[in-house]
């Protein structure tokens, strides 16, 4: 879910409230008051410049701290319903629903939205539908594909969805990931194979180098989340390995 209009949503005596109700000190709150008040805005486009008008609202955009201050702001998100199935990056947040059943889950899940939806409408925050996914995680191919509601909107159930630039299937194989992100090394890698020569190209060090700087870190994106090395413990007896299933997509 992402949160429409981001920094612009925040209300200056409510920040200083949570901020307060969160337990940092009274001078850091009022320095966050004061940070909000008394600005103002005007549009330039070509030649022409409207008037100042004061804002009510908004972090300013550019500043450092503004990210901070939003990610207080909304912070009492991560506190509703189960704190565990919800992640937050920025403006994005996350809500995984565990159960037996997709019905089930998806029902988990529209309960949680519902909830993130009527928390948002309490402070001045929405949500943009358009930009809402969903994807259902099965070991076994599903029947069928419920929708999650978010206010009177259905969202049904993505192929693959993308959350921090990690690509997630419905069987959390990692393959669609890995094969979008070697796409993008390998593009690099032709770029870096155009300048190189061997009578007058760069030295192989420096090709080197360029390697492990430009493509490297493309083609390992997000390995973290997926690779779980050479080898992975058995689920029945943890203290022997098995070879990686995983090993096929380095």
């Amino acid at each position: 879910m992402d949160v429409q209009g981001a920094f612009d949503t925040v209300m200056r005596n409510r920040l200083v409230l949570r901020l307060r109700e969160q337990g940092w000190p009274n001078h850091l709150a009022r320095w966050a008051g004061s940070f909000m008040g008394g600005r103002s805005a005007r549009v330039r486009y070509q030649d022409t410049v409207t008037p100042s008008s004061p804002l009510q609202c908004g972090l300013p955009q550019g500043s450092p701290v503004s990210p901070i201050l939003f990610l207080l702001y909304t912070e009492p998100i991560y506190r509703l319903g189960n704190p565990r199935g919800r992640f937050g990056y920025a403006d994005d947040t996350a809500i995984l629903s565990i159960g037996d059943t997709v019905d089930e889950t998806s029902a988990m899940a529209s309960s949680s939205i519902a909830g993130m939806v009527r928390w948002g409408a309490e402070n001045g925050v929405s949500f943009d539908t358009k930009k809402t996914e969903v994807r259902h995680f099965s070991r076994s191919k599903l029947r069928t594909t419920p929708a999650v509601r978010h206010g009177d909107v259905e969202k049904y159930p993505e192929p693959a969805l993308r959350w921090l630039g990690i690509w997630l299937d419905s069987r959390l194989s990692f393959r669609l990931h890995v094969e979008k992100w070697a796409a993008k090394a390998k593009a690099v890698a032709y770029h870096l194979w155009g300048l190189t020569n061997t009578v007058h190209g760069p030295l192989p060090s420096a090709v080197r180098g360029a390697v492990r700087a430009c493509v490297e870190p493309v083609l390992l994106h997000g390995s973290e989340a997926w690779y779980p090395g050479k080898t992975r413990p058995r689920w029945t007896h943890p203290t022997k390995d098995l070879p990686s299933s995983n090993q096929h997509l380095v």
